[in-house]
């Protein structure tokens, strides 16, 4: 093993391979740079920041599912633990554990195309340990059936290597008989454009932003000589950053003709997102992974969940089988035993809380699982009495025999459901559709609420970083007031916005309900009584979130002027006091944007749908609230009757009193119309 790098006083250099990418005016250099692993390594994944993300999403993606030995029973995969395999797959090397290991090997095989693994074995000829070989000092001598030996060079010594000790893992190559075809080969010219077009741009702004041109002078020049010397004025004079916006004055004798287009005549962003998405389409990532300009285009939270499980599923899981499958062909001899992948922790990333409770709780509120199956999906222990299932107000269940293959299994009690007065005809298809309605409208209400959040925490940003760029003791005395970090115009601002939120969602609301055709059809207009009354509350609801923001930044001014804190203080928190300061409290944008947009879409589409119904002549509504739980113990203040969520689905209210219920946050309350005819004598309301 004396050929390793750690155990040789020299360090090795490459210095005898030459060729890095050229990006000079010769395009055939430009477009084939010269192909081999120095130049993959130290210009397209050194150089090359999307190659670089790709390929460390590739390996830090796969370096995160555990891989084990085990051995297939009856009962199951058993792992094996008492194996030097085992021990081998916790720790290859003394250097690296196995995360380390894989990451470096998948970096090796993207670059190279190839990865090479030795094994070392101990005297007894069991493999003990598992090295990667830098592919660029590997070759393979073949013979006529397969590989004769391997050589490693380093230092301009060769070192013969059985190949009973090497492991050569190799990327498919249509056109090579041994080695593997690296990306990078393939995407070499996409890359050196990527990177002239950032280069140009370095030397666009370097050139003060100003395009190259002809200084054309309509006298005779008398020698090369003068030439050079008006060349050397005109570019020390107007050339360079320290020149930008310099003024040029011209005399009739001279004339500045412009040769190269600017980048905006260049379409260079349509071009980069060509090279972008190339790029990352050899690699398999999606470019909203990475912060592509090209993915970041499409970047919202469904586009980027939606990459991320593609990724997982196309990209990722296949190459962790084929490098397990590689490591079992590497190492285990004993054909009981195979390499296994346990994708637990990586999947486990897929799955954000909101998705599982959101999965959950529709589970649950079909009847499909039992509360406390609900509670150890989301992680909750089990409750006393909590082997019961809950059936929608909307299904009627009947009881079944022993011998029915749908009777609840044997000491599981069930709970006992009277059925909900019949809805008007078409109520759970509007339902439908009025719930997903919700999400889109969630979305680009969020957009207008983040960007008032947004202002005000400018704002703030602002007036405390023009403070404490004074550096005075005078900085540290608070000369403004909370007012002046919140100013009340943004009040102003949010009531336009949340006026055009619920305008939006009104009218998407009639839409709804007009295509169910469960009330008749009623033209949206902003002038009805029933309309009007939504939208005037715009105001009130601004003035109720301005007014939160504002008390948030009050209590942290007034607390930071009781403790006697600086400006600076004030600013950035005092972690050792719990005080997290006003830059932390306000960071928080998009998580409040994304409640309060919750809050007032839900708000407003229950209020359109009630407006629609009574102007149609229906009086009575039923609630339907399927997001609740035994465990539920939130009562809206609105509610007459003091109502949780799971006491208030199914129930009967008068429209009047239906408007003033609004529900938490993430809540899925929406009214059905009772028939026009339904009287309500024997209904509890």
């Amino acid at each position: 093993m004396a050929f390793w790098p750690f155990n040789r006083s020299k360090a090795y250099t490459d210095s005898d391979i030459t060729g890095s990418v050229p990006l000079v005016t010769d395009l055939s250099s430009v477009l084939y740079p010269e192909d081999n692993y120095s130049n993959f390594s130290k210009e397209g994944y050194g150089r090359s920041e999307l190659v670089n993300a790709c390929i460390r999403e590739l390996a830090s993606g796969v370096a995160s599912a555990r891989f084990f030995l085990g051995v297939e029973e009856e009962s199951g995969v058993a792992e094996v633990e008492s194996s030097p395999i085992a021990y081998i797959l916790k720790r290859p090397n003394p250097n690296q554990n196995f995360p380390f290991f894989i990451e470096n090997l998948i970096t090796y095989l993207q670059v190279a195309g190839n990865a090479y693994v030795l094994k070392e074995r101990a005297r007894s000829n069991e493999i003990s340990a598992i090295w990667l070989l830098r592919p660029d000092r590997v070759a393979v001598q073949p013979e006529e059936r397969g590989t004769n030996h391997y050589t490693y060079t380093i230092d301009g010594k060769e070192y013969v290597l059985p190949p009973e000790d090497v492991a050569h893992l190799a990327l498919p190559n249509p056109s090579g008989d041994i080695y593997g075809l690296s990306p990078l080969h393939v995407l070499s010219r996409t890359i050196n454009l990527d990177m002239a077009m950032t280069d140009f741009a370095k030397v666009f702004f370097q050139n003060a932003g100003v395009p190259s041109g002809l200084l054309k002078v309509k006298r005779r020049l008398t020698s090369q000589e003068e030439a050079s010397r008006i060349r050397a004025r005109w570019r020390s004079t107007f050339g360079g950053v320290n020149n930008a916006h310099s003024v040029a004055i011209l005399d009739e004798d001279a004339e500045y003709q412009q040769m190269s287009s600017a980048p905006k005549d260049m379409a260079l962003t349509d071009l980069r997102n060509i090279t972008e998405s190339r790029i990352c389409s050899v690699f398999g990532v999606p470019p909203i992974l990475i912060g592509a300009n090209v993915g970041l285009q499409r970047s919202t939270f469904a586009n980027y969940r939606e990459a991320r499980f593609s990724f997982h599923s196309e990209t990722l899981e296949p190459l962790i089988h084929r490098i397990a499958r590689f490591l079992e062909y590497c190492l285990v001899d004993n054909p009981a035993e195979k390499i296994m992948i346990d994708l637990t922790d990586m999947r486990g990333f897929l799955d954000d809380k909101d998705s599982i409770a959101s999965r959950t709780t529709q589970l649950f509120g079909s009847g499909i699982i039992t509360l406390n199956e609900a509670r150890a999906l989301v992680g909750q222990d089990a409750v006393d009495g909590g082997e019961v299932r809950r059936v929608p107000s909307t299904v009627i269940e009947t009881s079944f025999t022993e011998d029915s293959p749908l009777a609840i299994e044997e000491g599981r009690p069930t709970q006992s459901l009277k059925a909900a007065p019949l809805v008007a005809s078409g109520a759970v298809r509007l339902k439908r559709s009025l719930l997903e309605s919700r999400e889109g409208l969630t979305d680009n209400a969020e957009a207008r609420i983040r960007k008032y959040l947004k202002r005000i925490q400018n704002r703030a940003d602002g007036v405390l970083g023009r403070h404490m760029e004074r550096n005075t003791e005078e900085s540290k005395q608070f000369d403004f007031g909370w007012t002046d970090l919140v100013p009340a115009a943004e009040e102003g601002e949010l009531a336009d916005s949340l006026l055009r939120i619920f305008t939006d969602v009104a009218k998407n609301t009639f839409d709804n309900v007009n295509e169910s055709n469960i009330a008749g059809f009623l033209a949206f207009s902003e002038k009805l009584p029933a309309v009007q009354r939504i939208l005037t509350t715009a105001g009130t609801r601004a003035k109720m979130i301005h007014k939160t923001t504002s008390k948030v930044v009050q209590n942290s001014v007034e607390t930071a002027l009781r403790r006697g804190y600086s400006i600076e203080q004030l600013a950035r928190g005092v972690p050792a006091e719990n005080f997290p300061g006003i830059r932390a409290t306000l960071s928080e944008t998009q998580v409040r944007a994304r409640l309060i947009a919750r809050t007032e879409v839900m708000r407003s589409q229950n209020l359109s749908s009630l407006a629609h119904f009574n102007t149609q002549g229906f009086e009575y509504m039923r609630a339907d609230d399927l997001d609740g739980d035994e465990g539920d113990t939130y009562v809206d203040p609105g509610d007459p009757y003091g109502r949780t969520c799971i006491e208030r689905n199914g129930q009967v209210y008068h429209v009047e009193d239906a408007r003033n219920i609004n529900d938490h946050p993430n809540g899925t309350l929406n009214w059905s119309p009772m028939p026009r005819s339904y009287q309500p004598e024997g209904v509890t309301v």
